[in-house]
């Protein structure tokens, strides 16, 4: 009734005025602004509109609401509003007024039906102060003095009423946007800080300018945000009760000012990061927003194309989890050339210090027996013949000394070819350390270039040739600082370039510059689309990884798991390659990896050359090796007659017995080997300019002969096996490089302890901390450039479906397929006759010791038994008999089903658990033993693996890195059995807990009987 009564006040008042009353209210505000006649029935026009398209029968004939028009239910009336109307009536209308002020119901519009909707009567803020006094006339003096005030103010003035007046529409919005905004930037700067790392005493570096601008930039987003979001609060959502206290609402103006000023410094902030810091600021601040999208909702532009987005994301998705880890350790940004250099020197001098006195600390305090045992010396030794080899250097045959055992055949040794060792007079078992120490004084360094059953060869160094060995000798190894002076100088080449010296090549495998992108899908390049295969079997991930290799202008990963045939597509892309005219070195970091590529390529009959000494005499390899072409070859025909010289005067030395005469052949053999040299040495240069394809070790890329060839491709094998300082011998003047390899496999073998650079740093040079020679060139690229630049082999040729379905889960995302050939096949299933029983139809046995039955003993526990020599050799190495029993045990069952024992293998984190087995090889001989490091690309048909550790505390040492575990369990082709300790092993870590579980779920599981096993 009340309300009611009210409005019919206000329609009484508004006839009896009649027309003079609206034309008077209509002077006034003319009288005020002149100009703004327009602008005022322009808005009535509008409120016309507005209020008639809200008038419709019902909803679904309602026009398209413009921007910024009030809701309204339908058939409403806009009635004139009371002074203290609520909020709500002020929210719902939601009109838009410029200054002046109107008050509409004093204009001259005319009253419509009642169901038609009114204009309401305005808040205290739109009417003017005259007439907030019940209404009362306008004193035509006020109007006057109020007119010649506004005639007086400024354009200036005028805009900035205009611009303040503008109500917020959605304060709350535009704060949460803010709100959003604040903490995406907060969250970038506290990943930034993450992930950064000092650089040393650089004070100009930008990383470290970014640190400190992080926090106060974070929290000003955050604090005008906060700010913000209590404006609109307060002023929006209560605006009515603003109003009645005589106040303004928030302003569209103020907020919309900050909100320009915090984007102009976020823009400017954000280039800041991406010039200065690289790609992966970017990638973070659009993670950081997606995020924050998801969070709140209210961010209503995209800052960050789209595009950009889901390529980089789905990048970050495909990353493996360690390469995610290696992706957060491996900084993402441009590398300075120099620092990586002089941080490599440092590691490398550090590194090859602890080699030499581990050497020579065992060379000391333990007898030759005790260190042929520990596989670091060959005991019991004659020079059996002494001949020239490549580079005019004496090579001494060393055979077994016949009054110590079988002169046809060698005991158990741990000389390989290309290890560096000392030939020297053997001491006596009781000799004493000084004796010991003088032995390099004493005998002569070589390199070992062939190991066969009965004898093997070493190449003397230069300037040792004429040391004589009479009586019995030894070879034992010593640190390979040839290798580290290649690795040296390589390092030294790189330090000394000067920024307009680096090749576009050498610039994108540091990041400042980006890769020349390729397609992801080739299989339809006009280029390579339709390549005419050499091997017609290749599966489709090997084609696409060969035609990404080939199209690739700078660097290509292949990523090779297990058994996915690496060397095989390796193989592939080498012919493709020369079928393109293309000239290639490949390399690799062992002398067994590039042979076994020698083997494959020699079948094509391509011109290939082996630089070095092959390991292995089959005639397809040694017919390449360059010691045999300098010999054999037209080219070679130059030094064959002064090496048939050379070999008759070595002949003589050991018939002559006379000093005088003695010295005079020496002085002839001198004579001969520099001429000999200079011939060879053109005939080295025309054998090496003839062959499109060259084959070395990653350090013997380094040699004279190749020191002024160039190639158009590098192909590196087993990079991920490879220290980087020794990828970059052959890389220093490279073209193009592909690296094959796996990099959640074992990385190359570190002696030191180098997680911080100790050694000493000339002249004061920058280095990158947190920096560890584990880096390989492989983890660096594919963190520096991510997995665009690389391509999987995802079918694999060697494994049981259920041996490979663990480490493809956890390691390869799932990515594994066995091929059809392998994934069911079993023991029982081998080209000969084996029994089906037990241990030959099932792919995975586990042999759980848990109980505490089967104990691990550190090798120092057993320095009082009979093994005591051993001690220390593999210092605190780990061990367990009862484990030991368990896979002597396992064996027997294997031979005793038909299984032969060369197609066998045990394998074990611990040398010390290797000596305690070692007795297996007299008992099944053809069984290889081989700890998990050295059986790295190794296979055979059914593998056990003893992981010997069993303790009450749960430790497991390094027996939790995954990527050694990976390497363990990826060995057999049919039969994976693995011995050890649930309870203990599942403590290792999340990898460890699940490995345990699948094999209690998937393996055939078994618990032994300690009392039951025998020790013979």
């Amino acid at each position: 009734m009340a309300e009611n009564a009210l409005d019919a006040d206000a329609n009484a008042d508004s006839n009896a005025n009649g027309p003079a009353r609206r034309a008077s209210s209509v002077g006034f505000q003319l009288g005020r602004h002149s100009s703004s006649n327009a602008r005022i029935n322009e808005i009535l026009e509008n409120a016309r509109e507005r209020a008639e398209s809200m008038a419709g029968p019902s909803p679904t004939h309602l026009s398209p609401r413009p921007a910024g028009s009030p809701i309204l239910p339908p058939n409403s009336s806009l009635r004139p509003s009371p002074v203290n109307e609520d909020s709500s009536a002020d929210e719902a209308t939601g009109f838009i007024s410029h200054t002046p002020p109107l008050n509409y119901n004093s204009l001259n519009v005319t009253s419509t039906a009642t169901s038609a909707p009114q204009i309401r009567k305005p808040s205290l803020r739109q009417r003017p102060s005259s007439q907030q006094n019940n209404g009362a006339a306008q004193n035509p003096e006020t109007t006057r003095q109020a007119s010649s005030e506004s005639g007086n103010t400024s354009w200036w003035q005028t805009q900035a009423e205009k611009f303040q007046s503008i109500e917020l529409e959605n304060k709350g919005s535009v704060a949460r946007d803010h709100l959003a905004i604040g903490i995406a930037v907060t969250q970038l700067f506290r990943l930034n800080t993450s992930l950064e790392s000092e650089h040393g005493n650089n004070s100009r570096s930008n990383t470290q300018t970014l640190r400190h601008m992080g926090k106060p930039l974070g929290t000003t987003f955050l604090g005008i945000s906060i700010l913000i979001l209590f404006l609109g609060y307060k002023r929006y959502f209560q605006s009515q009760h603003w109003v009645m206290q005589g106040k303004f609402p928030a302003s569209r103006g103020t907020i919309m000012i900050v909100a320009f000023v915090a984007l102009a410094i976020m823009v400017v902030s954000l280039v800041y990061y991406i010039v200065s810091a690289g790609a992966i600021m970017f990638l973070l601040m659009a993670r950081g927003l997606v995020l924050t999208r998801r969070i709140y909702g209210g961010l209503h532009h995209d800052l960050i194309p789209q595009e950009y987005l889901s390529v980089e994301l789905c990048n970050w998705v495909r990353l493996s989890s360690h390469e995610r880890s290696v992706t957060m350790t491996v900084k993402r940004e441009p590398v300075d050339i120099p620092t990586f250099a002089t941080t490599q020197l440092a590691l490398l001098e550090q590194e090859l210090q602890t080699e030499i006195n581990e050497t020579s600390t065992l060379i000391s305090n333990h007898s030759p027996t005790a260190l042929q045992r520990a596989g670091l010396a060959l005991t019991n030794l004659v020079v059996s013949g002494q001949r020239t080899g490549l580079g005019g250097r004496t090579v001494l045959e060393l055979s077994p000394d016949a009054a110590t055992g079988s002169p046809d055949e060698l005991p158990e040794h741990g000389l390989r070819t290309g290890d560096i060792v000392l030939v020297a007079e053997q001491p006596a078992g009781s000799a004493k350390k000084r004796e010991v120490k003088d032995l390099e004084k004493k005998g002569a360094r070589g390199v070992v270039t062939r190991v066969s059953r009965g004898w093997v060869a070493v190449a003397i160094d230069e300037g040792k040739e004429e040391v004589g060995f009479s009586g019995r000798v030894w070879a034992v190894k010593l640190a390979d600082e040839v290798t580290y002076k290649r690795m040296n100088w390589a390092m030294e080449k790189l330090n000394k370039m000067k920024e307009s010296e680096y090749s576009g090549f050498i610039r994108v495998l540091f990041g400042l510059s980006s890769p020349s992108p390729v397609a992801e899908d080739l299989s339809k390049d006009e280029n390579v689309g339709d390549l005419e295969w050499f091997d017609p079997t290749l599966n489709d991930s090997q084609k696409n990884a060969i035609r990404f290799a080939l199209l690739s202008r700078e660097v290509a990963l292949i990523h090779g798991p297990p058994g996915t045939g690496k060397t095989h597509t390796l193989i592939e892309l080498i012919l493709q390659m020369t079928k393109l005219g293309q000239r290639i070195l490949v390399c690799g970091p062992s002398n067994i990896s590039v042979d076994n590529i020698v083997e494959r390529l020699a079948p094509h009959k391509i011109p290939i050359l082996r630089l070095g000494h092959p390991a292995r005499l089959l005639p397809s390899v040694v017919d390449h090796s360059l010691d045999v072409l300098t010999q054999t070859s037209e080219a070679g025909a130059i030094v064959k007659d002064i090496r048939t010289e050379m070999d008759t005067k070595q002949a003589s030395i050991k018939k002559t017995k006379s000093g005088k005469e003695r010295k005079a052949i020496y002085t002839d053999l001198k004579e001969l080997r520099k001429e000999f040299r200079e011939r060879e040495r053109r005939c080295v240069s025309t054998l090496i300019g003839g062959s499109k394809v060259l084959l070395a070790t990653l350090h013997g890329a380094g040699g004279y002969q190749l020191r002024n060839d160039e190639f158009d491709v590098v192909i590196i094998d087993e990079a991920s096996q490879a220290l980087e300082a020794q990828c970059w011998v052959p890389l220093v003047s490279a073209k193009k490089v592909v690296c094959a390899g796996d990099h959640l496999q074992l990385p190359p073998t570190i002696k030191s302890s180098n997680a911080k650079v100790k050694a000493p740093v000339k002249d004061g040079a920058a280095v990158t901390k947190g920096t560890t020679l584990e880096i390989t060139l492989f983890d660096r690229l594919l963190a520096l450039h991510g997995p665009s630049i690389k391509r999987m082999l995802t079918t694999q040729y060697r494994m049981h479906e259920s041996i490979m379905r663990f480490p493809s889960d956890e390691l390869y995302d799932s990515k594994l397929i066995a091929a059809d050939a392998v994934k069911h096949r079993l023991l029982k299933d081998l080209e000969y006759e084996v029994q089906d029983n037990e241990d030959t139809n099932e792919p995975v046995i586990f042999i759980d010791t848990q109980g505490g039955d089967f104990p691990e003993k550190n090798e120092e526990d057993d320095k009082d038994t009979p093994r005591k020599g051993r001690a220390g050799l593999h210092g605190d190495s780990k061990s367990n008999e009862m484990e030991a029993a368990l896979v002597q045990q396992h064996v027997r069952q294997l031979v005793g089903a038909g299984v032969r024992p060369e197609d066998i293998a045990v394998v074990t984190p611990y040398n010390a658990q290797l000596a305690i087995l070692a007795p297996l090889k007299d008992k099944f001989p053809g069984i290889e033993l081989g700890s998990v490091d050295g059986f790295q690309g190794r296979e055979k048909e059914a593998v056990i693996v003893s992981l010997v550790r069993s303790n009450s505390e749960g430790e497991v040492g390094f027996l939790g890195e995954k990527r050694r575990l990976n390497v363990a369990m990826t060995r057999p082709k049919r039969s994976l059995t693995v011995i050890g300790d649930s309870e203990t092993v599942q403590r290792g870590g999340s990898f460890l807990k699940k490995w345990m579980q699948y094999l209690e779920d998937n393996a055939d599981l078994r618990y032994p009987d300690a009392s039951s096993l025998t020790h013979d």
